[in-house]
């Protein structure tokens, strides 16, 4: 037989080999009524590079003959030969695709360290099915010249908490590839390894942006109270990397020392991006006065800081400076106003909204959009601004007032994404009047797509109307 069936307890592992005849395939799924014990059945492709149509048909039986026991059923370890057939007869979505790694041998899953789309869900299946066996074969990858499975033998080790490997995880922060001293940082930092503190402390004051990031998480991890003034110190570095990350492991330890060296540091930094990271920094620490420097830092000249202000102020929900961010949305500079709003959005209740819909006609186009995406997360009923203001010149403006008309009020949303679907002057705009009227669906409404596929002269938009009525 070209195929074996393999139970355990009540699930069944069909194993395919890539020569299987047609015939074995159906022979197959006529057995599978007779499996009345059986919960859940996994046609397992591993072999199989490629499939013959008539393949289809009989995992189309299996799966019929599976449903009759009350037995879910899948196929797994579909390569992209295999996948690309399925999708071509349509099938791709009628059957339960699923990866099972428990079909391959240690050095296939070792193998699949060389591929991006597997790394990753390969070394957490190992970690999570540690055995001596699969021990053994990373420690063999740590004796070899390759940095890729270096990296993920490693990983690996540390995500199994094989914490007698740490010797060998020790020698390789000493590697002349960053890319296995990172992986050597991360685990040693999961490990509590204190005694490698000094060596990862050289990682990260080395500067090497693609390592400090890992430096600092693991820093944080194996800090005491001296840590928080060594890293104090770097953040007066002439080295914008070595700041950022210094930023980063303060954050991570969160205690008040750190918070007052960074809400110091941001009087003295002045690269707007680290100041920026300082200010979303400043913001994950649950201590008062938080809410009065991000204020400040609203009305800056930069972008960048104004921005990551915002977001603080949102993040924290900081209702106690909601009059001072309001008294900001008509400010003479429209991106103080626009990040205004934008915290506004994610603070403002209901009630308070009526602030945002006054200040509408008083600001620039840039922050009316801000307005109306923001009461777009406020929970209300705003349909009736909404509708005042579905007439705006701005495309961008008319689109997210008819999402959020939708979102509100579908009485009011109906007439009105049909009058824009059928005479507004932006295809954008006509767009998504469609998308709205595909889910209300109202009456009439393939007559109006067939009359509008006439008129219609975006190709995009013609594109959509063609794919609705074939659905319909």
């Amino acid at each position: 037989m070209a195929y074996n069936f393999t139970r355990y307890g009540d699930f069944l592992k069909i194993m395919v080999e890539q020569d299987a005849p047609y015939k074995d395939l159906e022979d197959a799924a006529r057995k599978i009524p007779e499996l009345t014990e059986t919960k859940k059945i996994s046609l397992d492709l591993k072999n199989c590079y490629y499939i013959q149509s008539k393949a289809l048909a009989a995992m189309i039986a299996m799966k019929k003959n599976a449903a009759k026991i009350g037995a879910e059923f899948s196929v797994t370890n579909v390569c992209d030969n295999v996948y690309q057939v399925m999708e071509m007869a349509n099938l791709s979505s009628y059957f339960t695709i699923e990866e099972d790694f428990s079909s391959y041998t240690p050095d296939e899953l070792m193998e699949k360290f060389f591929q991006p789309d597997y790394a990753d869900r390969v070394s957490d299946f190992i970690a999570s099915s540690y055995s001596d066996e699969f021990r053994r074969k990373l420690l063999e990858i740590l004796e070899m010249q390759e940095p890729e499975l270096k990296f993920y033998a490693v990983l690996t080790m540390g995500k199994a908490h094989d914490y007698s490997a740490e010797e060998k995880i020790k020698q390789e922060l000493s590697s002349d590839v960053p890319l296995v001293v990172k992986a050597a940082v991360l685990v040693l930092g999961w490990f509590g390894d204190t005694a490698s503190k000094e060596k990862i402390y050289e990682v990260l004051e080395s500067g090497a942006e693609e390592l400090t990031e890992a430096a600092a998480a693991s820093i944080a991890l194996l800090s005491d109270e001296s840590d928080a003034a060594r890293l104090g110190k770097l953040l007066s570095s002439p080295s914008k990397t070595i700041r950022t990350a210094a930023i980063q492991a303060l954050t991570l330890i969160n205690d008040d020392t750190c918070f007052e060296l960074l809400k110091n540091s941001l009087e003295t930094e002045s690269d707007d991006d680290v100041k920026a990271m300082l200010i979303r920094a400043v913001s994950s620490f649950n201590r008062g006065g938080v809410s009065d420097i991000l204020i400040k830092w609203l009305d800056s000249k930069s972008i960048k800081i104004r921005e990551a202000s915002a977001s603080g102020l949102a993040k924290i929900k900081a209702k106690d400076k909601l009059e001072d961010i309001i008294s900001r949305i008509t400010d003479n500079d429209a991106w103080v106003g626009y990040f205004a709003v934008k915290a506004c959005g994610e603070i403002c209740s209901a009630s308070e909204a009526g602030r945002l819909m006054e200040s509408y006609d008083m600001v620039d186009e840039n922050v009316k959009l801000a307005i109306v995406e923001a009461l777009g997360k406020i929970p209300g009923d705003f349909s009736d601004f909404y509708m005042s203001i579905l007439d705006n010149g701005n495309e961008d403006i008319r689109k997210e007032v008819l999402i959020s008309l939708f979102n509100d009020n579908r009485a009011y949303a109906l007439p009105a994404a049909s009058n824009l679907f059928v005479n507004d002057s932006s295809w954008l705009v006509r767009y998504k009047a469609l998308e709205i009227l595909e889910q209300i669906r109202p009456e009439g409404f393939k007559d109006l797509l067939r009359t509008r596929l006439v008129a219609e002269d975006n190709k995009y938009v013609k594109d959509k109307i063609q794919s609705v009525l074939e659905v319909l």
